[in-house]
């Protein structure tokens, strides 16, 4: 007994070491903010947390980074998982219906020779069964056209819903990492934000060259090294920040609250995680090599001028 309330005490001690260490962590943040004249936003607090955590010593830095760990439901992860088993789904109840639109295309058909046996044995002595046979017939078959329309316009419906819900959804399924609908999105943002506050946000570009792939035969390979390398830039991203998929092997990183000399700097870190990375393939080491360039976000230019401006620097 006694050494279980040691221990507790011990424990209940480290909890308000920590809970006293981030607390002036906080306050240190938000007069950073101040100093630098930004809105104490939720989101730009965690810009700036990010971004004053960098410049502390490892050992404070790895105490406030559990703290973030273990609060974190990894929320983004739960969305993009969603996302990808309602487009499953979506593309199950498109299956489905086209199935069904099959079956009642048969059942047409299976009409229209029924109708041809009547007329071949309307002379005969089954003429009136035939007759009663064709008016239940004609019943259920009208039954089934309502049916066939109303699918028809479910269907419909259904499409555009599809449509719209691709329109609006934020992650690559294929890298797992936000798509250019959202990239594009979070520019204009940034332009208004920059604008009304005067602050600096930056972009980084980076694209895997053709070398890369080099003797990597299978499209699926080439797929999976180029995933795997979106994701490690991901994971060593911060928070704050937005990797997304351009298109091709072409990705983008917004910096909210950053310099291009600070983005500079993110390019060396990248770099020198790439070029520590060993990459196999069927036995092969792969030598991963990437282009980059980087541009300021700026509230004069159009989305597409600044993005031209920024993948014009990739060779």
């Amino acid at each position: 007994m006694p050494q279980q309330s040691t221990h507790q005490t011990t424990a209940l001690h480290k909890d308000n070491a920590t809970i006293k260490q981030t607390g002036a962590f906080a306050k240190q943040v938000v007069e950073k903010m101040i100093r630098e004249n930004i809105p104490a936003t939720p989101e730009n607090f965690a810009i700036y947390f990010e971004k004053l955590l960098d410049e502390k010593p490892l050992k404070q830095r790895k105490m406030i980074q559990k703290v973030l760990e273990a609060e974190s439901v990894e929320e983004n992860v739960y969305v993009a998982h969603l996302e990808n088993n309602i487009k499953e789904s979506f593309r199950q109840i498109k299956v489905i219906l086209e199935n069904v639109s099959a079956m009642y295309a048969k059942i047409n058909k299976l009409k229209v020779l029924t109708h041809n046996k009547i007329e071949e044995l309307s002379a005969g002595s089954g003429q009136i069964a035939l007759v009663a046979y064709e008016e239940q017939l004609e019943e259920i078959i009208g039954t089934l056209s309502t049916q066939q329309k109303t699918i028809k316009e479910k269907y419909t419906d259904i499409a555009e819903k599809i449509k719209l819900f691709h329109a609006n959804t934020i992650f690559d399924p294929k890298y797992d990492v936000y798509n250019k609908n959202y990239l594009l999105k979070t520019i204009e943002a940034e332009k208004k934000n920059i604008f009304h506050f005067g602050y600096e946000s930056s972009l980084i570009a980076f694209k895997i060259k053709e070398q890369t792939f080099e003797g990597i035969k299978s499209q699926k390979d080439r797929d999976l090294v180029t995933k795997n390398i979106a994701t490690m830039i991901l994971k060593r991203s911060r928070r704050s920040d937005i990797v997304a998929h351009l298109g091709g092997n072409v990705f983008v990183i917004v910096l909210k609250h950053t310099s291009l000399q600070q983005a500079e700097k993110v390019i060396e870190s990248l770099d020198n995680l790439i070029a520590n990375t060993n990459y196999i393939i069927d036995s092969h080491q792969i030598d991963i090599e990437l282009d980059y360039g980087m541009t300021k976000i700026v509230h004069n230019k159009t989305r597409d001028q600044i993005l031209s401006e920024l993948i014009s620097q990739l060779r």
